[in-house]
């Protein structure tokens, strides 16, 4: 299969190191290029090179895709181009990842180093979990969600879509975020946080951004 890499900033090149690592396992992974929209340097750096846009990219057999941007609604309005001219995602599972076999993943969904995902979990399209992130049982983890290192989320917590998690968050059990939430580096989650909000701190409050 022939991985396209959506984006070419520094997420897209975790993603290219990430698709490596996974190429050595069952999939065999050959990295075609990255999409972007505006110049870069990326080739100079070492990666394969740009070849198209997201909008102008023409999809060829074999292609596949793998979105690395941040923005999550960057991201979900990328990939729904993609989908639209019939790509297709896969997902990048790091050969540490620990994973339950009662976990659900949906498409496109990236799980980096040595994270732990335990029973019953559902992660939903298109999310990414960076490395050394717990997920305790029956978490639900919505679509287009980026969940940064070292946060955990004890049993039955639910992200819903489009939510941002900084590095070294934690949700006690039962917590929950709703959708386009942002939490903030190092937050504690103890109960709801609303709709489209930015929490922060220990245990976290809304802020203003």
């Amino acid at each position: 299969m022939n991985l396209i890499i959506i984006g070419d900033g520094g997420l897209a090149r975790e993603v290219y190191d990430l698709a490596i690592n996974c190429s050595s396992q069952e999939q065999n992974i050959k990295i075609k290029g990255f999409l972007s929209e505006k110049s870069s340097n990326i080739e100079s750096l070492g990666y394969p090179p740009i070849i198209g846009t997201v909008t102008n990219y023409d999809i060829e057999e074999g292609d596949v895709f793998f979105c690395g941007i941040g923005s999550v609604t960057l991201r979900k309005k990328c990939v729904e181009i993609i989908i639209s001219k019939g790509g297709k995602f896969i997902n990048l599972i790091h050969p540490t990842a620990v994973i339950s076999p009662s976990v659900k993943l949906g498409f496109g969904v990236a799980i980096k180093s040595f994270c732990v995902i335990s029973s019953n979990v559902t992660i939903g399209d298109y999310s990414f979990l960076q490395s050394s992130v717990i997920v305790g049982h029956d978490v639900i983890i919505g679509k287009y969600c980026q969940i940064n290192s070292f946060s955990f989320f004890a049993g039955c917590a639910m992200i819903d879509d489009q939510v941002l998690v900084g590095a070294h968050s934690k949700f006690i059990q039962g917590a929950k975020a709703e959708e386009l939430t942002t939490i903030g580096i190092g937050s504690l989650i103890i109960r709801k946080v609303k709709k489209n909000t930015t929490v922060f701190g220990t245990p976290a409050k809304e802020i203003m951004m």
